[in-house]
Formats: structure tokens, C-alpha cells, sequence
């Protein structure tokens, strides 16, 4: 074979390979194994589950039930046993025991749980779980939200707002428009401020401030930054490439986010909201005194209840102009008992609770999301009904996307919660500047990575698809 046609053959091998990792999926979204590989089966000797729950509904736990006589017909030799507790501490006692196999965990709960070591890490078996890589992106976020090489729940269902809006007014508005352009949404924080500009004061956006306000900050700065600049998207204020352990807080994402959320807080929001619960924002969207409301999915009856008909609309949590929304949501779902006898046992039913079939089964039956992207495609029904605007989430997995404050610092957490909202306040009221409040957060975070650097694996920042703007 000449050199010039060797030479051909060589590069053309190099550009497919290069071509074939370009495919590949990222890092973060296939979690690498490591140690010796584990199995994940019921190897039929005889053993029993108990099951402790503090509060499921009465179709979620139909559902479960039926699913355990399914798990029994095939594996007769396991026993599981639904054991109701009346408080979460009761339930944690269980855990600590022992005396409960798999209990039923909130996501709230979870650092503490895993760092006193009362819930089990089945990281490695998710590993050779087959079915792991067909999660949503909000599972995998869930089931990973502890950071690398950590699994401690199996999700159940999810907490996580939604964009309310009055669609009998954008209708009204819209059917006098001509041009397409013209036309009034709540998709993204710039069309917000659209709505409010056109629909003047009815046309503002009540939020639970009181409770939210740092977590609408995060939403917009990670959604700026992306979850390739994210060192761990379960830690979100790490930033890849950390020089002296610099934060996301120290970036241009977090300067476009300050802007925003000055704009959103100070123009766009019912005056006061900023201070308000949840239960003040929801009673001036119903007495009509907003036309958006950012509030749980579980609102959703009820705000249908206290509206005309076909007054009601739904989106899905606000997005930026680049079209991404980057966000955190709450969940409750499964944890096996570290000081369980019978913990292989528990995470092989755990994962059949969860496979594709059974999840679509409950989420069906109990109106909670389903855990896998193909649920939607078994069952298209689920893309109907009260929750239809979380499962369009589900479906676009490159608009909507996880991720989660460094909650395994839980101590950390919990003083930086009360720091946060006072420096946020401070900064909307013109009372620090940005660049003020910006190196405050940043030290903060800084300072607890300093100080426990071994806990991530550092990576190289990644690029992200989209092209960011300079707007939002």
C-alpha cells in the first residue's frame, strides 16, 4: 500500500473515532463505575421487606400493592410488608434500626439521613442496572443529587413549579395582534416583562417570594451558565475549572442574573411579593390582581376551581431567552436502611418498582411523573390531565434541565439559606451593589470548597450547545 493512500486511510480511521465520541454521552449523564462489580438479582433465598411510609395516597399505594403481588408472584420467597408510620420521625427511627428495610424519604431529608449514615449508598447497583440510562433528566438528577458516586432515594414523584397565567387575557390581547411576533407569552423572564408591559398593572407575576426568592436567582444564573460549567450539577455553585475555588457566583452568568432578577423583582413582580408565602401569591392570582403565578404543580385543581372556565393556563417553569431552564425541584421517593439484613434484596425490588413498565403503571394510576422518558411513549394518555405542562418537561430533555445546591454541606446549607435572601433583599433595594453581593456569595461557597477540596472530581469546563445571548 503506497504512503499517500496509508496516510488517507489513517486519518479517515481518526476522523470516524473522533466522529463516534462526539456521540457519546457526557460524563455526568453515565456515571463511570468504580471497585468490584456487584449483581443485582433476588438469588430466592427467603427473606422479608418492610416498607414504612408516612404519607402515600390511596391510588399511589393501591398501585404499590399491586406491583408487590407482581414482585411475589415471581420471587415467592420474599416477603413484603407495608408498614404505615404517623410521623416522618418515626419512620427515621425505623431507619436507624434497622427494623424497616426501605423507607419512604423526602428529598429535604436526605443529607441528614445520608451523613449520620442511616441510608444506604446503592450507587454501584444502579451501575449495572440496565435501565438507569433511560431517566429523565429529573430522575437522574434526584437519584444522583448527592453528589458523585452517591445514591441514597429512588425517586416516587416530584415538587416542582409551574408557570399559571390567565389565558383568557393573552387570548384577548392576541386575537388583536396580526403579526406572530406581537403576540404575549410567559415562556420565558423576557416575556414576562413583555405581559407586564403591554397588560399594565393586572399584568404582573405573583411569586412566594418569602420562600423562593434564592431559588429563582439560582434557576436564572445556572440556566446562563449551563450544566457544563457545573463542576457537579448536584453541587450547582461549584464551577468547572475552579481557579482557587472560584464559584459560579464569580462569573458573567451570575452578573446577566443579577440584572435579570432586579428587572423581574422590581418591575414585573404584584408589589410586596417579594415577602410573600405561598398562600398570599396564590390568593391574588385567583382574586385576578396578577396574571402569572410561579407556584407547585399541586395547585393545579384548585386554581382551576377558583377560575372562569378556560381561564387557566399552564407552562412550564420559566426559561431564559437561550431557551433553557436550569432548575432545582423537590422530591420524595425511596431509601434502603444502611443497617438492613436484607439490603441486596431491597435494592433488586427497588429497581423493579422503578423499571419502565411498573413506573408508567403508577404514574398512570397515581398521577405522578414517570421516571422514564419511554413512559410517555407507553403510555401517551400520561401527556394528558393535570400535570400535562411537567410531562411536556419530561419530553424536552434540552429545555429542561436539573440541578441542585451543594445540599450534602448541609450545615453549610442551612446558614447560607438565612445569608442569601438578606443579601438578595439588600441588593433589589439598592442597598449593596451587585459586585458586593456577588463576592459575598462567592466567598461563602469558596470558602467551604477550600476547605473540603477532595469531595469532587474536578473536570474541564464543557461547551454547551447553545449560543448564549446577552439578553434574557
Amino acid at each position: 500500500m503506497g504512503y499517500k493512500r496509508y496516510t488517507a486511510l489513517l486519518l479517515a480511521l481518526v476522523l470516524l473515532m473522533a466522529s463516534l465520541a462526539g456521540c457519546a454521552p457526557e460524563e455526568e449523564d453515565f456515571p463511570v463505575s468504580s471497585g468490584p462489580q456487584v449483581t443485582l438479582e433476588n438469588t430466592g433465598e427467603a427473606a422479608g421487606l418492610k416498607m414504612a411510609y408516612t404519607q402515600l395516597d390511596e391510588a399511589y399505594q393501591k398501585a404499590l400493592e399491586e406491583i408487590i403481588e407482581k414482585y411475589r408472584a415471581d420471587f415467592p420467597e420474599t416477603e413484603i410488608i407495608l408498614v404505615p408510620c404517623d410521623t416522618e420521625q418515626q419512620a427515621e427511627e425505623l431507619l436507624r434500626t434497622g427494623k424497616a428495610d426501605l423507607v419512604q424519604v423526602d428529598s429535604g431529608s436526605q443529607p441528614a439521613l445520608a451523613g449520620e449514615r442511616l441510608l444506604w449508598n446503592f450507587y454501584p447497583y444502579l451501575q449495572v442496572w440496565r435501565e438507569e440510562y433511560g431517566l429523565t433528566n429529573a430522575a437522574r438528577q434526584a437519584v444522583y443529587s448527592m453528589g458523585a458516586r452517591q445514591a441514597y432515594i429512588m425517586p416516587a414523584d416530584f415538587r416542582q413549579e409551574v408557570m399559571f397565567y390567565r389565558a383568557d387575557w393573552l387570548d384577548a390581547y392576541n386575537e388583536t395582534q396580526e403579526q406572530e411576533e406581537d403576540k404575549l407569552w410567559c415562556r420565558t423572564w423576557g416575556q414576562i416583562s413583555a405581559v407586564r408591559e403591554k397588560l399594565g398593572e393586572k399584568g404582573r407575576l405573583a411569586i412566594a417570594g418569602k420562600d423562593r426568592l434564592g431559588d429563582y436567582f439560582d434557576t436564572i444564573m445556572w440556566s446562563r451558565a449551563g450544566r457544563g460549567a457545573m463542576i457537579n450539577p448536584a453541587a450547582g455553585y461549584f464551577a468547572a475549572g475552579m481557579d482557587k475555588g472560584d464559584t459560579l457566583f464569580a462569573t458573567q452568568a451570575a452578573e446577566l442574573a443579577s440584572e435579570r432578577i432586579y428587572l423581574t423583582m422590581n418591575e414585573d413582580v404584584l408589589p410586596g411579593s417579594v415577602d410573600w408565602t405561598e398562600e398570599e401569591a396564590l390568593s391574588a392570582f385567583k382574586n385576578g390582581e396578577a396574571c402569572m403565578l410561579l407556584t407547585d404543580s399541586s395547585h393545579t385543581a384548585e386554581l382551576r376551581e377558583a377560575l372562569p372556565q378556560g381561564a387557566l393556563g399552564v407552562e412550564g417553569f420559566t426559561r431564559c431567552d437561550n431557551n433553557r431552564s436550569v432548575f432545582s425541584a423537590g422530591f420524595w421517593g425511596w431509601g434502603i436502611s444502611e443497617n438492613s439484613g436484607n439490603r441486596e434484596t431491597a435494592i433488586h425490588f427497588l429497581t423493579y418498582l422503578t423499571n419502565a413498565d411498573n413506573n408508567t403503571h403508577i404514574a398512570k394510576a397515581a398521577g405522578t411523573l414517570p421516571l422514564h422518558g419511554e413512559g410517555l411513549e407507553m403510555d401517551p394518555s400520561l401527556k394528558e390531565g393535570e400535570r400535562a405542562a411537567e410531562m411536556r418537561m419530561c419530553q424536552l430533555g434540552n429545555e429542561y434541565q436539573y440541578a441542585c445546591r451543594p445540599d450534602m454541606y448541609r450545615e453549610e446549607s442551612q446558614a447560607f439559606e438565612g445569608e442569601y435572601r438578606r443579601l438578595l433583599k439588600a441588593f433589589l433595594q439598592d442597598e449593596v451593589t451587585q459586585e458586593e453581593m456577588l463576592s459575598q456569595l462567592n466567598g461563602f461557597w469558596q470558602q467551604v470548597y477550600l476547605e473540603q477540596p477532595n469531595t469532587w472530581e474536578l473536570k474541564e469546563p464543557e461547551e454547551d450547545e447553545d449560543e448564549e445571548s446577552g439578553n434574557e
